[in-house]
């Protein structure tokens, strides 16, 4: 459980340290923002973003939910199905998260973009891998293991 939970704390620090990187080559203008402003693909983009952030954020919050998933996750055999669709769930939000924020330098600060990265950014803390998180989400009857 250990071993799984530091994965997944690696993977979601990575994001926050790629997206981390992300803004500050643009703030320091290493990256020039603005290179798609005025583009006529923004209505496009922003809608396309809107929805899968919007349709990403409860599928990531409720994965756990779902039969087949649960019955991987709580599987009393194997970590692997834990790790996998804990893995999943991170990818979920995160990613969308980093394409909210390039595209909010790449349209010249479009503050939509940023505000679906805020939110999204939010919800990962409902997800955030604490040891007590992954104990009660894979053993959700209370079913303690030592």
């Amino acid at each position: 459980m250990i071993q799984t939970r530091k994965t997944l704390l690696i993977l979601l620090i990575s994001f926050f340290l790629l997206l981390i990187g992300i803004i500050i080559a643009y703030e320091t203008t290493i990256l020039i923002p603005g290179k798609l402003s005025g583009n006529k693909s923004l209505i496009f983009v922003q809608i396309v973003m809107q929805l899968s952030t919007l349709v990403l954020i409860p599928i990531a919050l409720y994965l756990f939910k779902f039969s087949y998933i649960n019955k991987s996750v709580t599987n009393p055999n194997s970590y692997k199905g834990f790790l996998k669709w804990g893995i999943v769930r991170i990818c979920l939000l995160c990613i969308p998260i980093l394409f909210n924020m390039l595209f909010y330098y790449l349209y010249g600060e479009e503050t939509g973009f940023f505000y679906l990265a805020l939110i999204s950014t939010i919800s990962v803390f409902f997800i955030f891998p604490t040891m007590h998180r992954c104990q009660e989400e894979r053993n959700p009857k209370n079913e303690k293991l030592e």
